[in-house]
């Protein structure tokens, strides 16, 4: 049983990197299979399609995300908890810089076509938006959803324009900024 989970979790790994890399549409089973060292044919026991796959890798991201919002509430202080989400992107920088966040350019291709269902394909996103919804609520801001859309849209637009800049500064700017305005709100509550 272990070993098809090693084989499973090769090819949600491939495919994750290539999507990444490449694109969802760009992207082939046959280049997942090549990439992981998994058969085909063994492409095919673990998923029938290509949108199984990333299904995978939404539940897998999104899981992921929750883990580390766990160990970041062990912090009982949420300010402190949105200031080590902002710690993610600048350890990714050069692969945002690169091919953009891995997150947001899936779901903008996603969004594209009509190949997984919206509320599948933001389902990690909408993890990120509620969680940080519940850190500003917890600050006792007035608008708490409206602090997480600009956080998050914040985030989203450095790493775009990262991306599509081919420079990290920028993304380092928009999150500096936000952690300034964290750290200038401790003193509005």
């Amino acid at each position: 049983m272990k070993r098809n989970d090693d084989k499973r979790q090769r090819i949600v790994k491939s495919a994750k990197r290539l999507i990444h890399r490449q694109g969802y549409h760009k992207t082939t089973l046959a280049h997942i299979a090549h990439h992981s060292g998994v058969t085909i044919g063994n492409i095919y026991y673990y998923f029938k399609t290509k949108k199984q796959i990333v299904n995978a890798i939404i539940d897998e991201r999104t899981d992921k995300f929750m883990v580390r919002a766990h160990e970041w509430e062990e912090d009982p202080n949420p300010r402190n908890r949105l200031l080590s989400f902002l710690e993610i992107p600048p350890t990714i920088e050069k692969a945002i810089t690169k091919y953009g966040c891995s997150v947001g350019s899936l779901l903008q291709e996603l969004n594209k076509t009509s190949d997984i269902e919206p509320d599948i394909a933001n389902k990690t996103l909408q993890a990120q938006i509620d969680w940080v919804v519940e850190q500003f609520r917890l600050l006792g801001k007035n608008d708490p959803e409206g602090e997480a859309h600009h956080f998050i849209a914040t985030i989203q637009g450095g790493c775009l324009l990262a991306n599509s800049m081919q420079n990290h500064d920028i993304l380092h700017l928009q999150l500096k900024r936000l952690k300034e305005d964290l750290i200038q709100g401790e003193d509005d509550v």
